[in-house]
């Protein structure tokens, strides 16, 4: 069957099997696989077509996709076309994660390439003094706390991941001080995984303090944004914010280096969330005493895959797979 569209003709570059379905992932985008068999089991009706459906609009060529979810495949998979429940599930929440990372990327970039556009073209622009216009960004602020929210969803997702291995049985959304109680009830011993899981609850924390802050303004606890403002010595100041908040403050600082801040820090997280619960998940289970190596640019497999699966063998760290 061909996988893909009239717009991505790209070739297949990997496979990633759930419990539920198969998704190719292509140079340009991931694809779900649905058979004939899936969708009409009893062929009730035989014109029913093998189809392909795209669930990412990036694929393997991509950095955030190669971070989250090749990186997941790269450590978690099991090599069988049936995957366990709890391979299945981490591979379909990975799915997730990737996307919303994704979605939060192209919000940062667009924001930040209309400031960066309205700074440029007003020092290219000759002023006249009784004419002179400001640049302004008229839904900056509503543009802003979007990505707010939005990487308050990519939060929830990490979360998701977390709740797998550790709050399997909970019945509703663990709070986050329920992920920390649990985390730390496991891994008591293990002061490196802790350490990584430590580094994730300081962000998560300040991701849900500044979307708080720019949903629930009010005294001492608001984000405060201000557009292009000229001051007293005649200089233009770009868009700035500021977050009033008693736990995790923010100074002034202009958005376009916040934003860069967002997305870099919640892809890392997305990231660093899927070594953390591999180290978790090998204390349970690990006859061959595999471990989580990290990959220096010259021995990747892919420029963006930064984790393996590995052992030591003679004293020589291998990768396996």
């Amino acid at each position: 069957m061909y996988v893909g569209d009239d717009v991505d003709s790209s070739p297949i570059k990997d496979f990633l099997s759930t419990e539920n379905a198969l998704y190719t992932i292509k140079e340009k985008g991931v694809y779900k696989i649905q058979l004939a068999d899936d969708i009409d089991p009893e062929r009730t009706n035989p014109k029913i077509p093998n189809l392909s459906q795209k669930v990412l609009p990036a694929g393997h060529d991509n950095e955030v996709v190669a971070r989250i979810l090749l990186t997941t495949k790269c450590l978690f998979d099991e090599n069988n076309a049936t995957v366990s429940p709890f391979v299945g599930a981490l591979f379909e929440q990975s799915i997730d994660l990737t996307r919303h990372v994704l979605e939060l990327y192209e919000m940062v970039s667009d924001l930040r390439e209309a400031i960066i556009q309205k700074e440029k073209a007003f020092e290219e622009h000759e002023h006249k003094p009784n004419a002179f216009s400001l640049p302004s960004v008229p839904d900056l602020d509503k543009d802003l706390h979007n990505t707010l929210v939005k990487a308050d969803k990519v939060k929830d997702s990490i979360l998701s991941l977390y709740r797998l291995h550790f709050l399997p049985e909970a019945k509703k959304k663990p709070l986050l001080d329920e992920y920390d109680t649990a985390i730390q009830d496991r891994l008591s011993s293990e002061s490196d995984i802790l350490a990584g899981w430590g580094e994730t609850k300081k962000v998560l924390s300040l991701i849900r303090n500044i979307r708080n802050a720019s949903e629930h303004r009010r005294d001492e606890n608001q984000l405060k944004v201000k557009d292009f403002e000229m001051q007293s010595d005649g200089s233009v100041n770009p868009p700035i914010l500021a977050i009033e908040h008693k736990d995790t403050p923010i100074e002034p600082v202009r958005v376009v280096d916040f934003l860069d801040f967002i997305g870099n820090i919640m892809l890392d997280q997305a990231e660093g969330s899927i070594v953390t619960i591999r180290c978790a998940a090998l204390l349970d289970k690990n006859p061959f005493e595999e471990q989580v190596g990290f990959l220096s640019p010259e021995n990747r497999r892919h420029p963006f895959v930064r984790y393996c699966r590995a052992i030591n063998l003679n004293g020589e760290m291998r990768i396996l797979g």
